[in-house]
């Protein structure tokens, strides 16, 4: 969103309005779960651990405040986890395991999917083909999508509708593709970054 900003404005009319999965999960904790566990919003430190560095500035944006209480008070990058874990001398093979909490029931598989490059529009996509379709989407190869490649492409046919799909990893390859689309491309319609 900061690059599009600053340097593609043009696209903002196209840029998602839903906050992301690590704010959406920073409000919910602190209203949704303050209010069941009977806690003061401004009590809870709310701390994502994310692969994206982007993530710490989006936590601090204004935008992502609610009655002056930051949704994500912090983030770690996933590097820096490890790093804590290393320099704490924790063992993650010793460690006994523990089922995972609950706090809001049952959950999606999908969910799992937003870690990884391509999940978010992994897991839209699938949403998406399930109201259109009316059934799960089983023929997607989620590998197209996915992978350390820098920028990876596909398409999906939902009935008669055929969707371009572009998922890039990294500023400079996101500047690429928007270029492409600035000289007139016009065949993608979901791109993740």
């Amino acid at each position: 969103v900061k690059y599009a900003e600053e340097f593609a404005p043009e696209f903002l009319p196209n840029v998602s309005t839903c906050k992301s999965p690590q704010q959406m999960m920073g409000a919910v904790i602190k209203t949704w779960f303050a209010e069941q566990e009977n806690l003061k919003p401004e009590n809870i430190y709310s701390v994502s651990i994310m692969p994206c560095t982007a993530k710490k500035f989006e936590a601090q944006r204004t935008t992502m405040t609610r009655k002056g209480l930051t949704d994500v008070d912090a983030v770690l990058t996933t590097r820096e986890l490890v790093d804590l874990i290393k320099m704490y001398g924790i063992n993650i093979q010793q460690l006994d395991p523990e089922t995972a909490d609950s706090p809001m029931g049952l959950r999606s598989s999908a969910g799992k999917l937003f870690g990884a490059s391509g999940g978010v529009m992994e897991a839209a996509l699938r949403t998406a083909y399930y109201k259109l379709a009316g059934k799960e989407m089983t023929q997607f190869r989620v590998n197209e999508l996915r992978g350390l490649n820098g920028r990876k492409e596909t398409r999906l046919q939902i009935g008669d509708l055929e969707i371009g799909i572009a998922v890039v990893s990294g500023i400079a390859n996101a500047k690429i593709l928007l270029d492409e689309i600035r000289n007139g491309r016009n065949d993608l319609h979901f791109i993740e970054v």
